[in-house]
C-alpha cells in the first residue's frame, strides 16, 4: 500500500491518468515530468515514465472504486494540468472525462482549482526566495548574466521578482516591527526576514503582502523553514482549510517536492525522506483544530503587536 492508501492497481491506474493529462496537448513538459516522477514515489511504485500508456475514464474509474481514493485522482490530475501555468484546452477535456467518470463534482473542482493556483503561487516565489537568491550570486560570478538566465530557463515559468522602486510607506510599516517588543508577531516577523536576509514587502524582491500570512504560520507554529518544516506548514495550512487530508497532502507534496528536483544541482531525494506521515499528519490536525483559515481571513495587522505566545492560545495553536 501506498502513503495515500492506494493499491498498486490503483496507483498504476493514477500513473496512467497522470500521464495522460501531460500528454493530451502534445508537449511532456520538465515539470510535469518531475512532478510525474514525485507521484511514483509518493504512490510507492517503481515505474519508467516513458513507459506508461493512455488510460480512458472508464478503465480509471474501474480500477479505483472508492469515493475517496477517486477525489484524490480527480485532483491530482487537475494539480498536473496546473502544474506548467496554465491548463491546455486539450487538458481541460481529459479531466472533464476523468472527473464525470469518477463521479467527482465539479464544484469540488472549483474550489481545490483556486487552492491549487494560490498554492502554486506561493510555491514559486520560496523557491526563488530560498533557493534562487544565494545560487544566483555564484552564477553570476562563474558564468554571467547569460548563466543567471539560463536557471530561470529551466525551471519553467518561475522569473526573478520584477524590479521595481521600493514602496517607502510599506516598507517602513515592515521595518518598524523591529522596535515592538520582544517576543509580539510583529517583531518575530521582523526577526524571522532579518535572520534569513529576506527582503521585506515593499522592498525590491520582497515577499508580495498576500503571503506574508505564510511566514506568520511560521511564527505561529515553531516550524521550520527547512524542507520539512515546509510540508508541516502546508500541512497545518490545509488543515486550516479543511480540505480533506489526502488532497490536501497530495497537492502539498507534488508541488513541492517537484518543484525542488528541478533546481538546478538539487541532490535527488525520495519524497519519502521528506514526508514523516506522523509528523505531517499532526501538523494537519494542528490546523484542523484552529477552526478559522489565517491564511484568508485573518487581518495580521490587528494583532501585530501582541505577544506570540497570547495568538497562540487565542487561535488554539497547540504546542508542537
Amino acid at each position: 500500500m501506498s502513503l495515500f492508501n492506494y493499491s498498486r492497481l490503483e496507483s498504476m491506474a493514477l500513473m496512467r491518468a497522470l500521464w495522460t493529462v501531460a500528454n493530451a496537448d502534445g508537449v511532456f513538459a520538465r515539470r510535469e515530468q518531475a512532478m510525474l516522477l514525485s507521484s511514483g514515489q509518493m504512490l510507492d511504485v517503481d515505474v519508467d515514465i516513458q513507459a506508461l500508456t493512455v488510460i480512458d475514464p472508464e478503465e480509471l474509474a474501474d480500477r479505483i472504486e472508492t469515493p475517496a481514493n477517486r477525489i484524490v485522482a480527480a485532483k491530482a490530475c487537475l494539480v498536473m494540468a496546473i502544474v506548467d501555468g496554465s491548463i491546455s484546452p486539450e487538458e481541460w477535456q481529459v479531466l472533464a472525462a476523468f472527473r464525470v467518470a469518477l463521479g467527482v463534482s465539479d464544484a469540488d473542482m472549483a474550489v481545490f482549482h483556486s487552492l491549487s493556483r494560490r498554492q502554486r503561487q506561493l510555491n514559486q516565489f520560496e523557491f526563488q526566495r530560498r533557493f534562487a537568491a544565494p545560487q544566483l550570486k555564484t552564477m553570476y560570478a562563474q558564468q554571467g548574466w547569460e548563466g543567471v538566465m539560463q536557471f530561470f530557463e529551466d525551471i519553467e515559468h518561475v522569473t526573478l521578482p520584477k524590479l521595481t522602486q521600493e514602496n517607502p510607506e510599506i516598507v517602513w510599516r515592515y521595518r518598524k516591527l523591529g522596535l515592538l517588543p520582544a517576543g509580539t508577531l510583529g517583531r518575530e516577523l521582523w526577526r524571522f526576514y532579518r535572520e534569513r536576509e529576506f527582503a521585506f514587502a515593499g522592498e525590491v524582491g520582497g515577499v508580495p503582502e498576500h503571503l506574508v500570512h505564510h511566514d506568520l504560520t511560521h511564527i505561529l507554529t515553531g516550524y521550520s523553514t527547512d524542507p520539512e518544516g515546509e510540508l508541516e506548514v502546508l500541512a497545518f495550512s490545509a488543515g486550516m482549510r479543511e480540505e480533506d487530508p489526502f488532497s490536501a497532502l497530495f497537492l502539498v507534496l507534488l508541488q513541492f517536492d517537484a518543484g525542488v528536483q528541478l533546481l538546478p544541482g538539487a541532490a535527488p531525494r525520495s519524497v519519502r525522506s521528506l514526508f514523516d506521515p506522523v509528523r505531517v499528519l499532526r501538523a494537519l490536525n494542528r490546523g484542523q483544530s484552529v477552526g478559522y483559515d489565517l491564511s484568508d481571513n485573518w487581518d495580521y495587522w490587528e494583532d501585530i503587536d501582541m505577544p506570540v505566545a497570547m495568538l497562540r492560545e487565542r487561535y488554539k495553536i497547540d504546542h508542537v
